[in-house]
């Protein structure tokens, strides 16, 4: 029923229909006694044909199941609910997002408002989809700041940081870790014979064949330059030496013009007090020694 109120000489409406909500009541077993035209102009129903018929009329399947499982025992419990999500149906089968709060008086009715939530739910999806949108860039800014840009490696600040971790894992587990530092025989050579764009295509496919030989627990960075680094770990020295043989093979599969490429390796093995500095200290000095023995090979430091 309209309510009116007398206030200075005029009659005021206070009605349900003038409010930009859905109003309804039920009984205690869901039958609607009183709609606003809301549900009209809205949803396209006939009030006078909705009175009498059960609340699921103009509820989704999905909604039923929430207003069974949930929204009438909260409101059995706590005599209210506020801001209960549901789809609410329109005499033409259109499905709304509505916003739900109600309350249960003493005698068994409950009173609804219904909210449409259309708007909502677009601008929490729009939400949604900006978040995505930033954590993706933020992951590729992440990838960006511990990678070098040509070979997809781990770029020299973000191998500094990985190695001193693995190193601690090592001394902990007491398990031995071999670094090599892999430099490129001649690279200025190749670059001042065939252009840098080959020069960044030779660094390119050796870091490829790095990444191949390599397991997923080794770290493996460009370092600077020609000068590339592979940490292992949990590996003695016996097999650390089968391993570079491997990869001065592999890397032969690398064609520089009429020639094939070649590196130099040199290893240092972790003690229990060994830190990164001293370890690339030691292979540093072993690469050199490896050139100086005519290059194309390995020497670990003793």
């Amino acid at each position: 029923m309209p309510l009116y109120q007398q206030d200075d000489n005029k009659i005021v409406d206070y009605s349900a229909d003038y409010f930009l909500s859905g109003a309804l009541v039920t009984t205690d077993d869901n039958v609607i006694v009183y709609v606003n035209t809301y549900f009209e102009e809205e949803l396209h129903w006939n009030c006078n044909e909705l009175i009498g018929e059960h609340l699921d009329k103009i509820l989704t399947k999905s909604s039923k199941i929430f207003l069974q499982s949930y929204v009438l025992p909260t409101l059995l419990h706590e005599k209210q609910c506020q801001e209960m999500q549901l789809i609410m149906l329109s005499a033409k089968g259109e499905r709304m997002a509505v916003t739900v709060n109600a309350q249960l008086d003493e005698k068994g009715y409950i009173y609804w408002s219904f909210f449409n939530a259309t708007q909502r739910d677009k601008l929490y999806d729009e939400l949604i989809k900006t978040r995505e949108q930033l954590e993706e860039q933020a992951e590729k800014l992440k990838s960006l700041a511990s990678t070098d840009e040509l070979t997809s490696l781990l770029n020299r600040r973000e191998m500094n940081y990985r190695s001193v971790l693995l190193l601690e894992q090592a001394k902990r587990t007491n398990r031995s870790v071999a670094l090599l530092v892999i430099d490129i025989d001649d690279f200025k050579q190749v670059n001042d014979t065939y252009g840098h764009l080959q020069g960044d295509r030779v660094l390119k496919e050796l870091g490829q064949c790095l990444k191949k030989i390599s397991r997923q627990t080794d770290l493996v960075a460009r370092y600077g330059g020609e000068e590339f680094l592979i940490m292992l770990p949990d590996t003695n020295s016996a097999d650390t030496l089968i391993f570079c043989q491997r990869l001065h093979q592999l890397i032969t599969a690398i064609k520089i013009g009429n020639s094939r490429l070649s590196v130099s390796i040199g290893v240092s093995m972790s003690a229990s007090n060994s830190n990164f500095t001293d370890l690339f200290k030691h292979a540093d000095n072993a690469v050199y020694q490896a050139k100086a023995n005519g290059k194309n090979t390995t020497y670990m430091h003793p």
